[in-house]
């Protein structure tokens, strides 16, 4: 069986029992014909979890600041 990978017109590869060589060459591919799309959702992913992380402490310190409120009377 032949594959072509993305963004390969007209060039195929040999695809091994267990596709993975394959797959490993389709994502190479893709990576070095698309470096603004990746770095684009490297930095989008980054913003994704560092939003997280931010909403995550800003809540768990106003759980800790009403527990020290409540405690206090």
């Amino acid at each position: 069986m032949f594959v072509s990978p993305p963004g390969a017109i007209g060039r195929s590869g040999a695809v091994d029992p267990g596709g993975t060589p394959a797959q490993i060459d389709a994502v190479v591919d893709f990576v070095a014909s698309n470096p603004a799309l990746v770095v684009l959702l490297v930095f989008l992913l980054g913003f994704v979890f560092f939003a997280y992380l931010f909403v995550r402490r800003t809540l768990t310190g106003l759980r800790d600041g009403f527990d020290e409120g409540y405690r206090g009377k």
